[in-house]
């Protein structure tokens, strides 16, 4: 269940059930339209923000790991040229200032199985997958990732935690 509070009454404003049993982790896309839920079930459940509204939008794929932490990669340009650091040679600059020209592309999840999963997002389904280091047998737990995205590369974070057993 995921709820948006009113601020200025301190009241719930709407809630909507995530479809995926609890939510580990949250994030918006880079325009701030889309919320990503990571949810126990192990699937990405995307929801609608625009217009000030929360609507259930589509369900990603489906993984047998609780999502413990997810992020958006950096948006595209929908016509798929590769954006470049240096500035356009004229003082026009709406190009850059249209959020309609990018698009959301993949989405990151830190799981409960030892591994971090990046997502198609035009798909819906797990295009890449890096496992992590498992001491004493026991899982690494993914509770936090990042993606920092630059020119050309995209560089990508976590941190994990292994559960101390004395």
């Amino acid at each position: 269940m995921h709820s948006e509070p009113e601020t200025l009454t301190r009241s719930i404003k709407r809630t909507i059930n995530s479809n995926g049993g609890a939510i580990w982790s949250v994030s918006a896309n880079p325009k701030s339209t889309i919320i990503a839920l990571g949810c126990e079930d192990g699937s990405i459940q995307l929801l609608s923000i625009e217009h000030d509204g929360l609507s259930n939008l589509r369900k990603l794929g489906k993984v047998k790991s609780r999502l413990l932490s997810i992020a958006w990669g950096p948006p595209i340009p929908r016509d798929s040229q590769p954006f470049t650091a240096t500035a356009p040679e004229s003082n026009d600059s709406s190009d850059y200032e249209n959020d309609s020209d990018w698009s959301d592309d993949w989405l990151v999840t830190g799981c409960a199985d030892s591994s971090i999963r990046k997502w198609d997002f035009a798909t819906g389904r797990v295009t890449n997958r890096l496992t992590t280091d498992k001491t004493r047998g026991e899982r690494t737990l993914v509770w936090s990732v990042c993606v920092l995205g630059y020119v050309s590369c995209t560089l990508l974070g976590s941190t994990e935690m292994t559960p101390n057993v004395q």
